[in-house]
């Protein structure tokens, strides 16, 4: 009704000149028939987002002629298209209706904070503009979220959440397109004409873009479908726990990206299977070594086949983890601190359907039998929120019912967003000189044109800041790199030798561990050929696991905050060199943080070292991953 009467009010307020809404008219809806759908099953709110260049149009309408003939033109788009499309007339209506009004509050907050449609005055106006950008999408996210938590019977606030990320994403784009739009219609309409191939080829690289998205979603799903049909017993078996866990994760009101990821994670869990032989997976009888060996790596390969694709890289841990216990045991007997949140909905799903079908050395228990089992190993296999949850969900019951407060914002901290915290904020402006060069040189740019060129000292001073700092960082490399190359040349053995680079390392940085680590790519296991420990040494599972997760999408030297390995500060893993299955790696960690100079540095001699450490030598730490 609001929107409705918008429309009435701005068909009598609104400064109507037909030859102008005519030209925006057809310009709104050319942009409504190009716009790219969005993905409602994607893990990432920006990939669930659609892209359409109508915002763009509706702001520029609002800068040259006003909110109330702007909020026109944002409906006459919507209601046209949709209405070809024979979409439903109460959704079309509310649809136009959700454009006029968030047009028209943006139109209104301009005209407030002293914009004036029509002349587009810059820069005084960009207050204006921004004050524009950010109530259209403020009013068009909360109206959608509002009527989708609705329909959907979710949760508003982490709907909201969700959406807020993926609108304050693109607005910048529409805001932009909006005021170059606006600008040449009120100067020059013919320069419209230029920005036409543009839109059209940002328009198909955003088609593009969803389109490989959704191959890789079907192609991963494929690849899941085979690997269940491999065994009868365990047909669609992935399938079933990806929907137990979208399920849970639904009922607990975590945000619809939270739910996706989670539900992919357990649809993509058992990839690893892939490797394992039909023969094994359908063994009635106790399993060999071998045959274990292979079950026993196949989580550490489904999370190392997840990690390079980034819709499924957040949670290849969840994956790699799920066969673990919630009291320290399973199948690489990882510390409960180390296993992320997200792998207890795995474990217990996974688990469930296990209990809860037939297998070649069992019948399957009923639902009635399966969750008292499941009940009475809360706190010792189950984690026991997340058992708690799921027994409610699936005796019909509301989970957050039976959980307490605590328990619930236990949970919760699954829709936590990531936070930059002071340590990751300072190790960007500390170690990186290139933020000082860069901005130093825009800002002085900048403000040379904008005619305030006496002020450039602003930005000369951190952009010779930078350029001091990189000359220095890269002076500091060379001699450590020189220094390193000077042990490489020497005579001893590859143990003494790596004495002495820790020893050189120590002095110049603050390490804490260092190791050479040899990782068995056919069993994803690994083992410590020398290791020297000044500080707080890395588990070998988690030093195999993040290489396993890693060694593919990085390259030769990769580099992971201490959180990866359960410690603090930095790792660094420089690959050595490879003999058939096996690749050895020097792990550094360090502290607190790795000096961009000492990074440079030990990437410079990688190959002295790599000819040098590589060599062979008896294991001083083991993990046999089939034992």
């Amino acid at each position: 009704m609001a929107g409705f009467g918008s429309l009435v009010v701005a068909v009598l307020e609104a400064p109507l000149s037909l030859r102008t809404l005519a030209l925006f008219g057809a310009a709104v809806v050319l942009t409504e028939l190009i716009q790219v759908q969005g993905n409602e099953n994607a893990t990432d709110p920006v990939d669930a987002h659609g892209f359409s260049f109508s915002s763009g149009i509706h702001i520029a309408a609002v800068l040259v002629i006003g909110p109330w003939a702007a909020a026109l033109v944002a409906a006459f788009g919507v209601l046209v298209v949709d209405t070809l499309r024979g979409v439903p007339l109460t959704r079309n209506a509310y649809n136009a209706s959700v454009f006029a009004l968030a047009t028209l509050a943006g139109g209104l907050t301009f005209e407030v904070l002293g914009g004036s449609p029509g002349a587009l005055e810059l820069p005084s106006e960009l207050v204006a503009i921004l004050g524009l950008v950010l109530m259209y999408t403020g009013v068009n996210t909360v109206l959608v979220v509002a009527i989708v938590a609705f329909t959907r019977s979710m949760p508003f606030a982490p709907v909201l959440g969700d959406a807020a990320r993926a609108e304050l994403s693109v607005a910048s784009a529409e805001a932009g397109l909006g005021m170059a739009l606006a600008f040449f219609a009120l100067t020059n309409p013919w320069g419209i004409v230029a920005l036409v191939p543009l839109i059209f080829a940002v328009y198909l690289s955003h088609a593009r873009l969803a389109q490989m998205r959704r191959e890789t979603a079907r192609a991963l799903e494929t690849f899941a479908n085979i690997v269940d049909e491999r065994d009868p017993y365990t047909f669609r078996h992935s399938a079933r726990v990806s929907e137990y866990v979208r399920v849970l994760a639904d009922k607990l009101g975590l945000p619809p990206s939270v739910v996706e990821r989670l539900s992919w994670a357990g649809r993509l869990h058992d990839l690893g299977k892939i490797t394992v032989d039909a023969s094994v997976l359908r063994k009635p009888g106790r399993l060999n070594d071998e045959e274990r060996g292979a079950m026993l790596r196949h989580p550490r390969l489904s999370a190392r086949l997840l990690r390079p694709f980034r819709f499924a890289a957040e949670e290849a841990r969840a994956v790699e983890y799920h066969h673990e216990r919630f009291d320290g045991g399973g199948y690489y007997r990882i510390d409960p601190l180390e296993i992320p949140l997200a792998a207890h909905f795995l474990i217990v799903a996974d688990s469930y359907d296990a209990m809860t079908t037939n297998r070649p050395y069992r019948a399957a228990l009923t639902p009635e039998q399966a969750l008292p089992e499941i009940e009475a190993r809360l706190g010792s296999q189950f984690h026991p929120v997340v058992g708690k949850a799921f027994i409610a969900v699936q005796r019909g019951l509301d989970p957050l019912s039976v959980l307490s407060r605590e328990e619930q914002r236990q949970l919760g901290r699954l829709a936590a967003p990531r936070k930059l915290t002071l340590p990751v904020l300072s190790a960007a402006f500390w170690q990186c000189p290139e933020v000082y060069v860069f901005g130093g040189l825009l800002a002085s740019l900048g403000l040379i044109g904008a005619g305030r060129p006496w002020l450039t000292l602003v930005g000369l001073a951190p952009l010779a800041l930078g350029l001091a700092w990189r000359w220095a960082d890269t002076i500091r490399a060379r001699r450590l790199a020189s220094s390193l190359e000077s042990l490489a040349d020497g005579s001893g053995s590859p143990e003494a030798l790596f004495q002495q680079v820790v020893e050189h390392l120590s002095t110049v940085c603050d390490l804490t561990w260092a190791g050479v680590l040899s990782w068995r790519q056919d069993r994803l296991a690994g083992s410590l050929s020398f290791e020297r420990n000044t500080g707080q040494a890395p588990t070998l599972v988690a030093l195999t696991s993040w290489l396993a997760r890693e060694a593919e999408a990085k390259g030769d030297c990769i580099v992971a905050n201490g959180a990866e390995l359960g410690r603090r500060g930095r790792y660094l893993a420089l690959r050595l060199g490879s003999g058939g299955v096996v690749t050895n790696y020097l792990v550094l960690g360090f502290e607190r943080s790795l000096p961009g100079h000492v990074e440079l540095g030990i990437r410079a001699c990688h190959d002295a070292l790599a000819g040098r450490l590589a060599a062979s030598a008896p294991a001083r730490r083991t993990l046999a991953v089939a034992s």
